[in-house]
């Protein structure tokens, strides 16, 4: 039976009708069928992380701002994610950042040791 099918299946009990909907059919992804859709694209000179209990986020700044009515806006977008998810991050931009810089393809990197 197909996922539509099976949400579409009523089943009577009494004079309840329930609809059954596969969840975890709906969220299995074949890595073979995804594409990117990249709908918004920003650019960021800073960020600043913070941990909570339940997550991370990490606000991508456009500094120095926009004065304006005698404030300056900071445009940013905020990103929430898992304390793994942020771990990987972390570890995949360490490893690229490496191997760039020692192929030459950065101007300045400090290893932090």
């Amino acid at each position: 039976m197909t996922m539509s099918r099976k949400a579409s299946v009523v089943q009577e009990q009494g004079k309840k009708a329930v609809a059954g909907i596969d969840l975890k059919a709906m969220y299995r992804i074949d890595p073979k069928e995804m594409v990117p859709d990249i709908t918004v694209t920003t650019y960021s000179n800073l960020a600043y992380v913070q941990v909570t209990p339940r997550d991370v986020y990490i606000d991508f700044l456009e500094m120095p701002g926009v004065k304006k009515d005698g404030k300056t806006l900071v445009n940013g977008t905020r990103v929430y994610m898992s304390h793994v998810a942020a771990q990987r991050l972390g570890e995949v931009l360490q490893g690229i950042l490496k191997k760039v810089a020692k192929e030459g393809g950065i101007e300045k990197f400090k290893d932090g040791r």
